[in-house]
Formats: structure tokens, sequence, C-alpha cells
């Protein structure tokens, strides 16, 4: 707190616990090892008012994925699954440690107060057959019209948001989607690399 934040005595800080509880606090005392706060000011925010559940296929460079937890995070992302499907070239999720501090440190950045689930790796099929509640939203950058706009502004219900991998979406695949219910929307007017698509998406989620 001292060496790598700067903080020095008297100075304020904001405390977060992930949960939904801020405070504000006072630096007391200070030193290479602990710090002395003074808090005051305890609240509890409101929970999110809907899940926000980002299901992405893990992409091929590790620095693609910390980029997307990150800010997926700063964008309200309430769960991240990454998934496996037919053309993801990495099938395991390394780092898992390393991932969720990262996952920490965006939501301490961005003020945020509940801290995003990081879930384990599953194969699409797998989350096909346990669907989150709420509705099921795939981009697919060339087939389909329908833009995401047009499908989220009259729901408020838990959303589930689904970015394939580098290479989109098998035909197989978007077929599976259709059959449980998924509605497919044009993801772009151009190929989008995967972590612009799922950044773009959400924030049209968010600022919808």
């Amino acid at each position: 707190m001292r060496d790598v934040l700067r903080f020095r005595v008297g100075q304020e800080c904001m405390l977060l616990d992930g949960e939904g509880k801020k405070a504000l606090a006072t630096v007391e005392a200070l030193n290479r090892k602990e710090a002395e706060l003074q808090v005051s000011d305890v609240e509890t925010g409101p929970a999110p008012k809907r899940a926000l559940r980002l299901i992405f296929a893990l992409p091929k460079k590790p620095a693609t994925l910390e980029f997307i937890l990150q800010k997926g995070t700063e964008l309200g992302v309430t769960d991240f699954f990454p998934i496996i499907s037919e053309r993801t070239q990495v099938h395991q999720l390394r780092q898992v440690d390393r991932l969720k501090r990262i996952v920490k440190e965006a939501l301490e950045q961005s003020e945020g107060l509940y801290l995003p689930t990081l879930h384990d790796m599953r194969t699409l099929q797998d989350i096909l057959l346990d669907l989150p509640t709420g509705l099921l939203l795939a981009g697919e950058p060339w087939k389909y019209k329908k833009k995401l706009g047009e499908i989220i502004k009259p729901v408020n219900e838990d959303l589930n948001l689904l970015i394939g991998p580098e290479g989109g979406l098998s035909d197989l695949e978007l077929k599976e989607l259709e059959g449980v219910g998924a509605q497919l929307f044009l993801l772009g007017e151009t190929v989008l690399r995967m972590e612009t698509a799922a950044i773009a998406a959400l924030s049209v989620v968010q600022f919808s």
C-alpha cells in the first residue's frame, strides 16, 4: 500500500469486499508490511439488476483472455464462462489464480461492488445442456441481419452473451444454438477480433 499505491498517512481510500459493501477509510499508520485504517461510512450497494454472463471460446493468446476478463469486469459482467468449441485452439484454462487476480484488480480499478465469478472450463455442448437462466444471445459476423441492440432493448431478464472463437462458430454449432432457443445477431459489419467482438457486444448491452 505504501510502496506500490503510494498512500501516505492521512489519505483516504475506498475499501471494497466484492460482495456489495464499500467503505471510506483513512490511513492512520503505514509501514512496509501493514497499514492501519480508520473505517467509516460503510454502505451496501444494490445488486445488479440482472445477471450478465459472458460465455466465450477460450482464445489462443493468454493476453487476449486477460483483456477480455479485465474489460468485461469493467463493463459489468457477473459471470465468465470460458468454453471449448469446435474451432477453439486452446483446451485448457491456465494460471487460474492470476486470471482471478486480474478480475479482482479490474473490479477495484472500476470501483465495482460485486466480484464476477470465473467459472471452470466447459464445452459448448455442456453449456447448452445446462443453460443458465435468461436469454441466450450469440453473435455471428455473416449470416444474420438482426442487431444486438434490437434484441436487448425490451428485455430485462438475465442475459447470456456468447462469443465464438477465432474463425467463428461452425454451422453445426449455430444450428445447436438455434435449437435451444438462442437469438443470433449480426456481430458487426466487418469481421472483428474475438476480444473486440466481446467488448463491443458488452458495450451495447450496458449502454443501450
